[in-house]
């Protein structure tokens, strides 16, 4: 700069609010003080000056805020004094040109219509040609209000992320941390060193706090200048994902807003005026209207917003995108595998991680340098912990620490910093990834000070990783804590997702969505290894920098499971031989029954379901019975035994079968009255799964059972109707007739059967984190031959008796009584011959004899005759006899 030109300013009539500021003064407006007059006289110009009369006549004065000019001066330095100028004035609307000397300044010159600029300092340069601040002495003034919040907004992220604007593609979320600043004018007041401005923070949604921060200090910083009228603050907020809970009624984005609420305080004893009334603020960015912008490289930019937009999100897609951040992290900073000992003197033996809640669990050693038969490095293996809401202790132990008063690089770390701190071992801030190839191989360096030893070196181009502590969502005291130099501890729990079936429900149905939420633990039926949620611990030392040690945290949800689906009304019934009139109709009703029953699936159809689920104090539990109640797992479940019923032959079972299976009894029986009916099966399924801590393997994995029976999974019964046998027998018949046709008529079923069944039974049982996976299929076939007297009655009946022995126990009016006389020969023999080993059996009829005794009331009429012996069917003594070869001899000759 030359020596000519205006180098200063004078104030006339200084007071109390003109303040010395370096070479020259600041002028306080405001508090009583509304003007002052600047003027510029001969001994404000420089020595080569020409025409000083003119200089000082023409003088120009240029009003400026001071953080614009010296930002554009920094932004711009290569541009000339006259082009700065220009560009200056072009591009910010702010500034001011004033003419003449003795200029007044004023409270409106500078403050406008809005509380914009009041607390900022400004630049008053007068000048002749175009201002200049090298080598002049500027006034400066400031315009002061009463102490008040100027605003406290979120504010944009430099790394990008979430952007806090409506209509925009990107939002903040749900788990991330969002930082806010508070921005104030005089609170507290920079003139009194004591003041402090105590303020809460809320975090507003739907109008209802739902987070704050309680009594945070704004104090003065002497950093900042003696002139720091509008102090800042910046605050963080966690953005919860439990607060998406209360949101499931409303599937749209989110509006956060702040609320402030303070007051001056004094951080020393101070003299306070009896009548003193302390400064308060307050600020609500919902109700507020002006938007900040602040300067940033010559350029205005809108950097903070007074609301937050968090986009709707089921709990899901939340706790997924979590994991998934989480996962990000883990390779960006990569786990170094090391294969041999290093000699760095900064450094560690072993990590050790531990659950402190398990006294009988071994720790797992993830690294050990001294390790001869195994890899040194194994911190690829995972450790599990199963724990639900409470907090679980995870220690992570290093052993032979030796970071202090050794040789330490800070290797990874930033310029500056040492492993001498634990936050620097036990990473939870930002860390420095290794440096890799194109082939993902660490790149390593010879380090200069230790002979023999190679060091990875930092990746600068991809550089720090974000927070590990905000990516897990961690806060010290509350998820973390160190315990000494060596070790860490982690209190970690497993986040449930607590709502259920998140894309139907509708957010106009509370009631219903109430209800679905209440089963949320089903969100957890299948306990696969993708339920587990991973946290890590980035671990490092001169010697063995970012060591990743991972915890699998995998949910304490226990489920028990009994389940049985059964008929009373068969599959298939059929009957051949049956009497013409009653007692052929009788059976033809139980055959439509059992069609109706296959078709409809009535309410003959029964289903049991209990499943109950355990979480820490948490158990919800299910109790079902009825087709109608769970139509539709029930016809999944009839649709598995329909297929097993193909598989068995069953549908192939027809209203002919009677018929089909009396052609091939042998002699009399084939001309017997007949039924044969096809039971459905018992479906049971009986178990519980939940993880567990495998010793072996030492992981987590499901354990548990789950048994499935049919019991029986086909049972086909045949019977011999003796009531029907007994039509047969020319006295008896009216009677029989009369009798049937009477019991119908009022509601009674009668029957006497000789019966023989066949049923088959299979079980099965999976074994959860077995090696094979199952235990053995079980498989049982029983047959059986047994006689069945049954009454049913609904109102008075006729009384009926068969045979010779009669009961009179019943108050319902009718007796009932049969003696069957018949016997079933079954022998056999083993034995062999020259064609091999056999067996022999033999089974014989020793016919039958029935005792007919048949009286009864029949609409107020007597029927009946006296006990009769009657041979219904004579001795079959040889039904079946044959040999059957067990193991046949080979008497092939060569």
């Amino acid at each position: 700069m030359g020596t000519a030109g205006i180098k200063k300013a004078l104030i006339k009539d200084a007071k109390q609010n003109v303040k010395p500021y370096n070479n020259s003064f600041l002028v306080e407006l405001g508090h009583g003080h509304s003007s002052f007059t600047a003027y510029v006289d001969k001994s404000c110009l420089g020595p080569g000056t020409e025409n000083p009369e003119t200089t000082i006549k023409d003088v120009k004065w240029f009003l400026v805020r001071e953080h614009v000019w010296f930002n554009y001066k920094q932004t711009y330095s290569e541009l000339s004094p006259s082009n700065f100028f220009t560009k200056l004035t072009t591009e910010e609307d702010g500034t001011k040109i004033f003419e003449g000397n003795n200029l007044i300044v004023n409270v409106s010159s500078i403050k406008g219509n809005g509380n914009g600029n009041i607390g900022v300092v400004y630049l008053l340069i007068p000048y002749s040609v175009f201002p200049e601040s090298d080598g002049v002495e500027i006034l400066r003034v400031v315009v002061l209000d009463k102490p008040q919040i100027l605003y406290c907004h979120f504010k944009f992220p430099k790394e990008g992320g979430y952007i806090p604007l409506e209509n925009n593609e990107k939002r903040a979320a749900y788990g991330q941390t969002v930082e806010v600043e508070m921005y104030a004018h005089l609170l507290p007041d920079c003139r009194n060193y004591a003041e402090k401005f105590v303020f809460d923070v809320e975090l507003i949604n739907r109008g209802n706090a739902v987070a704050k921060l309680e009594k945070q200090e704004l104090k003065f910083d002497g950093t900042k200048g003696l002139f720091y009228y509008n102090p800042r603050k910046k605050l963080e907020f966690f953005i919860d994902p439990e607060w998406q809970k209360n949101h499931v009624d409303k599937k749209s984005d989110e509006k956060f807003y702040l609320r402030l609420k303070g007051y001056i305080g004094y951080s020393e004893s101070v003299y306070i005026a009896s009548d003193h009334v302390a400064a308060t603020g307050e600020y609500d960015s919902e109700k507020a209207t002006t938007d900040w912008t602040r300067l940033e490289n010559g350029k205005w930019v809108y950097d903070n917003s007074r609301e937050l937009l968090v986009p709707y999100d089921t709990m899901s897609e939340l706790l997924s995108r979590f994991e998934v951040a989480k996962n990000d992290q883990i390779q960006y900073i990569g786990d170094i595998r090391y294969t041999q000992k290093g000699i760095d003197p900064c450094g560690y033996s072993t990590i050790t991680i531990k659950d402190e809640s398990d006294k009988n669990r071994d720790p797992l050693v993830i690294f050990d340098e001294d390790e001869t038969k195994s890899p040194i490095d194994r911190t690829a293996q995972i450790f599990g912990l199963i724990t639900g809401e409470e907090r679980k202790n995870v220690s992570i132990t290093l052993g032979k620490l030796t970071n202090k008063n050794v040789l330490c690089n800070g290797l990874l770390l930033e310029a500056g910093q040492k492993h001498n701190d634990a936050k620097h071992i036990f990473q939870i801030d930002r860390v420095m990834p290794a440096l890799r190839n194109k082939d993902g191989v660490y790149v390593v360096v010879q380090d200069p000070e230790q002979a023999g030893d190679v060091d990875v070196v930092p990746d600068k181009k991809r550089g720090l990783s974000k927070d590990v502590s905000e990516v897990q969502q961690w806060q010290e005291g509350i998820d973390f804590k160190f315990e000494g130099e060596d070790k860490m501890i982690l209190m970690l729990r497993y986040m449930y997702n607590k709502t259920a079936f998140e894309k139907i429900q509708n957010p106009d149905n509370k009631v219903v969505n109430n209800l679905m939420n209440d089963i949320w633990l089903f969100n957890y039926f299948l306990l696969t290894q993708d339920k587990a949620q991973i946290y890590f611990l980035p671990i490092s030392t001169c010697r063995y920098p970012n060591q990743l040690a991972k915890i699998n945290v995998y949910p304490d949800i226990e489920w028990l499971l009994s389940l049985k689906l059964s008929s009373t009304t068969p599959n298939v019934y059929s009957h051949t031989n049956m009497p013409s009139g009653v007692t052929h109709e009788i059976h033809q009703e139980r055959a439509l029954e059992a069609g109706n029953n296959r078709r409809w699936l009535n309410k003959e159809v029964s289903f049991e379901l209990v499943l109950k689920a355990t979480t820490g104090s948490v158990e919800k539990s299910i109790g079902v019975s009825y087709e109608e109640k769970i139509t539709t797992l029930l016809k999944a479940l009839i649709k598995v035994k329909e297929t097993l019923d193909s598989i068995c032959g069953v549908t192939s079972a027809r209203s002919g079968m009677a018929a089909g299976i009396a052609d091939r009894l042998p002699g009399f029986l084939g001309k017997s009255p007949i039924t044969f009916q096809l039971d459905y099966p018992v479906i049971t399924i009986e178990g519980g799964w939940k993880f567990g801590y495998n010793a072996t393997t030492k992981n987590v994995e499901p354990q548990g059972k789950l048994a499935v029976a049919f019991t029986p999974l086909i049972k086909g019964t045949g019977k011999l109707d003796l009531i029907a046998c007994a039509e047969f027998i020319p006295p008896a018949k009216p009677i029989i007739v009369a009798i049937r046709t009477a019991t119908k008529a009022v509601g009674v079923d009668i029957w006497f059967n000789l019966y023989a069944f066949g049923q088959i039974d299979i079980s099965y049982t999976f074994l959860f984190g077995a090696v094979d996976g199952t235990e053995p299929l079980n498989i049982a076939t029983t047959v059986g031959v047994g006689a069945e007297l049954g009454v049913k009655a609904s109102a008075e009946v006729p009384k009926l008796s068969f045979g010779g022995d009669t009961t009179d126990d019943m108050d319902i009016g009718f007796e009932a009584s049969a003696r069957g006389e018949t016997s079933i020969i079954i022998s056999g023999k083993q034995g062999s011959t020259t064609e091999g080993i056999y067996v022999e059996p033999s089974l014989g009829f020793g016919g039958m004899v029935v005792f007919v005794t048949a009286k009864a009331s029949v609409w107020k009429m007597g029927v009946g005759f006296e006990e009769k012996p009657y041979e219904l069917i004579k001795p079959e003594p040889d039904l079946l006899k044959d040999r059957f070869y067990i193991i046949k001899a080979n008497n092939d000759k060569k």
